[in-house]
């Protein structure tokens, strides 16, 4: 996901769909012919900045799909219901599920894209995120320990609070936060180290990095490990520079042709390898939707195919449309980061009765997307408004 922030943006380009900027995720240059990006200092970061700036449509798309299926995410825990539900709907959850893998891996990408070419000053970058990551993720933190804790505001003055924050184990979709902030402490390095080496430098950083972090995870799978440590090759550090090098590189039909193969095999690998994983040990197994390797490579490949055809969408979109987008874009980070307290609320309290979005009225073919969709709209209220509250409005930048 990209940036916790939100931006105020001014100016709407209509005749490029280039709208304001409030928000989540942000665009740091002007895309040239047959998606080529070439760098024209309108950069944005992932993080919403306090000066107006234009980007494209297809950035806030990217982010609010990717947000969408975060949601979804934490909605479809139905595919580990090995044995114990309809199979049409166990299939259902297990489709689902694979489909919506991509939702945070490809907000690093986008990040990597939109934030690594920009120069700015190292003090104006951090005090940047410290506004619109860092205040954010103690504020969510505390309400989030206040929330498990059975609304006791006393917790948060404890030693338990403490290590929690820390170790980021106060709640389960924080962790995003907590991996960006770790991508941003490193960003100035490697905006400078980016600036003086070609692409086959970085093509073939990549490469190790696919070496060492997806294939190895792979092969582990299979009782095989490479043991030789390479960590500046590992983690989410790859995601994150291969939008940078999308950004750089121009996307040929052949590239976009095998982008759309290797979604499609992903999709079918994790679904398909989930289902026969689970039938041979008798029991749920998710190994094949939790590899590094189906989930970055679907998540790297999903972005060329989405970037593409949005920017397409974005000629022919209303300048109206081109609002609302925006708008919903700008809720973004708020929405990912209440929507969870709205889940456990709707489940604990069983609305799906009052509402009839039962799993077992509906099937899990709709209630999946269905309470997903209601979700989402109840959290962009409950953002909409506290964005317009003093003080308040720090938390959903």
């Amino acid at each position: 996901m990209d940036d916790v922030g939100l931006v105020e943006n001014t100016g709407l380009i209509e005749n490029e769909c280039l709208i304001e900027s409030t928000g989540f995720i942000e665009n740091t240059g002007l895309i040239g012919n047959k998606g080529f990006i070439e760098n024209t200092g309108l950069t944005e970061n992932i993080i919403s900045e306090s000066v107006p700036v234009n980007r494209y449509l297809w950035v806030d798309l990217i982010r609010i799909t990717a947000i969408f299926a975060a949601v979804a995410i934490h909605v479809d825990n139905f595919s580990s219901s090995w044995n114990q539900i309809p199979w049409m709907d166990w299939w259902a959850a297990n489709v689902y599920n694979a489909i919506i893998r991509f939702a945070v891996p490809i907000l690093f990408v986008l990040s990597g894209y939109l934030l690594l070419d920009k120069q700015e000053d190292d003090l104006a970058f951090f005090s940047k995120r410290l506004r619109k990551v860092v205040i954010p993720l103690i504020a969510w933190s505390m309400i989030y320990m206040i929330f498990s804790n059975k609304y006791d505001v006393f917790s948060i003055f404890t030693e338990d609070f403490v290590q929690r924050f820390l170790a980021n184990r106060v709640f389960y979709h924080l962790h995003f936060l907590y991996s960006i902030i770790g991508l941003y402490i490193i960003t100035p390095v490697l905006r400078r180290v980016l600036a003086h080496v070609t692409m086959h430098d970085i093509y073939f950083f990549l490469a190790l990095w696919f070496l060492f972090t997806p294939f190895n995870q792979l092969i582990q799978f299979f009782g095989y490990d490479i043991g030789i440590p390479l960590e500046i090759a590992t983690g989410n550090l790859g995601l994150y520079i291969a939008g940078h090098a999308i950004k750089n590189t121009r996307i040929t039909s052949k590239i976009i042709f095998l982008s759309f193969m290797v979604v499609t095999g992903s999709i079918m690998l994790m679904s398909f390898g989930t289902y026969f994983m689970s039938l041979s040990i008798g029991e749920y197994d998710n190994q094949f939707m939790s590899m590094n390797i189906t989930q970055t490579m679907y998540a790297i490949c999903l972005f060329i195919l989405l970037r593409e055809a949005a920017e397409r969408m974005s000629l022919v979109t209303p300048s109206i449309m081109c609002k609302i987008i925006n708008a919903v874009a700008g809720a973004s980070l708020g929405i990912y980061l209440i929507h969870p307290m709205l889940l456990h609320y709707y489940v604990h309290y069983r609305l799906y009765d009052v509402f009839l979005l039962s799993p077992s009225y509906l099937g899990l073919a709709l209630f999946i997307p269905m309470v997903t969709a209601l979700l989402f709209i109840a959290s962009l209220i409950i953002v909409t408004i506290m964005k317009k509250i003093p003080l308040v409005r720090i938390i959903v930048p």
